[in-house]
């Protein structure tokens, strides 16, 4: 008995590249696309091509809506055509910027690198400036080189913690000085809050490693803590400046005192206008500060509570102090100014400022002048 024929396997699966025109390839349609438009752009100027495409727009729409039966459809053919006349137009503006960024980079006398250098010595403000004008400078003014030094400090402008974050990324471990905050004495503080400073405590404190400068002004929404945990993580600060901020000189001078690697050159801190006079500070956190930052050269506490024997810790107690502002403090008499008169070294302090400071004693400071007069004092040179 015959064995049947094996019926044929079926290969309705298999796709023929006749079957349909719309399965053509990718690669020929695209051909097919890049053809079209370049026929388009070589078009020969003429006067007539305005009025040829008001022709044959007119007559796609017509005959779409004589074929469909919908005027709808005009509005959809109305709405690719604008979009690829978008489109062209965008193809262009980048093509002109391209020719730009070329034009510039062979006209332009710098090298990449010193660039960047010049880059480097400009403000935050006019860096930003710089990197709008094209595209090359904006590929200069990527280096982390050009960050090393933020200033954000704002007048009446209004910043926020996302551009500080980025800027601060952007630096990386090249972060020199940070300027942050409201110059200007406001109720309202600036917008920043302790995110700005928490990019910076990130990774061990990796981008602030060689902080040397760190100044703030009126950061109202930053907080003490975030403060204080920025300041363990830069080894490297020799200024520091903060301005307005309520209840921090306890816990400054704490946390610069647990900081043993700090070599702390200029301390500026002055307390919120709005809150006068400060909470004090004890005698022994105090004698602390004095024992760990004996490279001060600039001390500076506005509106701050100090009591007597601190003031003269203060004043006798660093060895390379030659400048003091203790304005605004209140509870000082004077009579540390004796006690430096006494002392049997000449003392390096050569500026000495105290404004402000309604309990000062006539009979002290009568004391301390004729002193003066007498030239007890011949290493201050202003008062």
């Amino acid at each position: 008995m015959d064995t049947p024929n094996p019926k044929r396997p079926r290969h309705d699966d298999e796709s023929s590249p006749t079957q349909n025109p719309d399965s053509l390839p990718d690669f020929n349609q695209r051909d097919l696309v890049d053809s079209t438009i370049s026929s388009f752009l070589l078009l020969p100027d003429s006067t007539s091509i305005g009025s040829s495409f008001d022709r044959v727009l007119g007559q796609v729409l017509a005959s779409a809506s004589e074929a469909s039966g919908d005027d709808s459809v005009q509005d959809r053919l109305i709405d690719r055509t604008s979009k690829l006349a978008f489109l062209l137009l965008e193809s262009t503006k980048r093509f002109v910027r391209m020719r730009a960024t070329l034009y510039n980079s062979n006209s332009w006398p710098l090298p990449h690198d010193l660039t960047i250098n010049v880059f480097a010595m400009l403000d935050t403000k006019s860096l930003m400036r710089a990197s709008a004008c094209c595209t090359m400078f904006r590929k200069c003014s990527v280096d982390p080189l050009c960050y090393a030094h933020i200033d954000l400090k704002m007048g009446g402008n209004r910043i926020f913690d996302k551009i500080v974050c980025r800027m601060i990324h952007k630096a990386g471990k090249e972060l020199r000085s940070l300027k942050l905050g409201r110059v200007i004495s406001s109720r309202k503080g600036s917008s920043f809050t302790r995110s700005c400073l928490a990019s910076v405590i990130l990774n061990r404190g990796f981008k602030g490693g060689l902080l040397r400068s760190l100044e703030l002004y009126n950061l109202v929404s930053t907080g003490t803590k975030s403060l204080c945990d920025m300041l363990l993580v830069c080894p490297n600060l020799t200024n520091l400046k903060i301005a307005n901020l309520k209840k921090i000189l306890e816990q400054v001078l704490k946390t610069l005192t647990r900081n043993r690697r700090l070599k702390i050159q200029r301390l500026f801190l002055q307390n919120s206008v709005d809150q006068f006079p400060a909470s004090g500070v004890s005698c022994s956190t105090v004698e602390a500060f004095v024992t760990s930052c004996p490279s001060l050269t600039s001390l500076t506490l506005i509106g701050f509570e100090l009591k007597e024997e601190s003031v003269r810790n203060l004043v006798d107690g660093f060895p390379k102090l030659k400048y003091m502002n203790l304005s605004r403090t209140p509870d000082i008499s004077g009579r540390f100014l004796r006690d430096l008169r006494n002392c049997t070294r000449d003392s390096p302090i050569k500026t000495l400022i105290l404004r402000d400071c309604p309990s000062l004693d006539k009979r002290e400071m009568g004391y301390f002048f004729n002193s003066l007069l007498n030239g007890h004092f011949k290493f201050i040179r202003h008062i």
